[in-house]
């Protein structure tokens, strides 16, 4: 059995590469039956009619006011019955997300380097405050709005078969989306401390990124209406600079780095002769910005006491 150690108050393995190549199957497949029972049992729970009708008090909270008779429709016998299971298990799902982030991040938690897991146990709680806030304000702020615009477009001559599972779809995907989206920070703030990729291609990408993310809540907005794609997108443009914003403040080592590769890749594969001006500034640019960071990494190292370099530097071998 491969050493295991503590590691923000959850059990994870000490070193990935001493871990049989089926041995990380094995303990996928224990989270996921692990999370799956948890997520079944709650289901049924969710079941009892008491529970359920809170749910769905809940839940559907703006919308059973513009409902004929405060009811959906189902379509056959059956469908009640599976209408609650449904409800049970959308239920479960938001209840049980926390767990299941929790084990994402346990389960690929060997795979990081020593000098970095010290990040685990925050990532783990931002993620999980990230989406509740995502899905809190979705449900308060753009869900509401989004009803009444659905509901306006009516005119006199059509009416609407509120179908139970069409609303429940429809929630829940607009809680999901917003809950989703809201871990945004998080993502790229995990590309630029990775170095997967880095801090200067995205702030020097800002536009492209804009029109990215535009597309995507476009995409994934679930009732293709305007007020919650603007909302969708105005928040994942506030995301994404606050995650850049982030990275900046809790990783400046990494970050100064990042600046002097980025120069230095610019010497090596794009230093050819030029006439365009933007192309001479952002080269100028680039140039004094890596020489600030270059002065602020000799400034952080000279101030670092050499025991403490030694020992990041084996850590980061290892």
């Amino acid at each position: 059995m491969p050493e295991k150690k503590q590691v923000a108050g959850a059990t994870f393995f000490k070193d990935a590469k001493s871990i049989p190549f089926f041995a990380h199957f094995n303990e996928l497949r224990k989270r996921l039956t692990n999370y799956i029972l948890v997520l079944f049992a709650l289901s049924f729970l969710f079941y009892w009619e008491p529970i359920h009708l809170q749910i769905m008090n809940v839940f559907f909270r703006d919308v059973f006011p513009h409902l004929p008779d405060g009811r959906f429709a189902v379509m056959g016998i059956f469908d009640a019955m599976t209408y609650r299971f449904t409800v049970g298990v959308y239920g479960a799902l938001i209840v049980t997300s926390p767990l299941l982030i929790y084990h994402i991040f346990a389960f690929f938690a060997p795979a990081v380097k020593k000098s970095e897991r010290k990040w685990i146990f925050p990532s783990i709680v931002a993620a999980i405050v990230l989406f509740v806030t995502g899905v809190l304000f979705a449900y308060f702020f753009i869900l509401p709005t989004a009803v009444e615009w659905l509901v306006a477009q009516h005119t006199a001559y059509t009416f609407e078969v509120p179908r139970a599972q069409e609303w429940l779809a429809g929630v829940s995907l607009l809680l999901l989306a917003f809950g989703i989206s809201f871990e945004l920070p998080l993502i790229v703030f995990a590309l630029i401390g990775l170095n997967v990729i880095k801090y200067p291609s995205l702030r020097e990408a800002w536009r492209t990124a804009y029109v990215v993310l535009f597309v995507l809540a476009a995409v994934i907005t679930p009732d293709r209406g305007p007020v919650t794609m603007l909302a969708l997108a105005l928040a994942l443009l506030v995301l994404y600079e606050g995650g850049l914003v982030a990275a900046r403040f809790l990783l400046p080592h990494r970050i100064d780095e990042q600046y002097v590769e980025a120069y230095d890749d610019m010497l090596m594969y794009d230093n050819a002769p030029t006439d365009s001006k933007d192309k001479l500034a952002k080269r100028e640019k680039l140039k004094v910005q890596a020489e600030a960071a270059k002065k602020r990494i000799q400034a952080r190292e000279a101030r670092k006491p050499r025991t403490e370099t030694a020992e990041t530097t084996e850590e980061d071998v290892a």
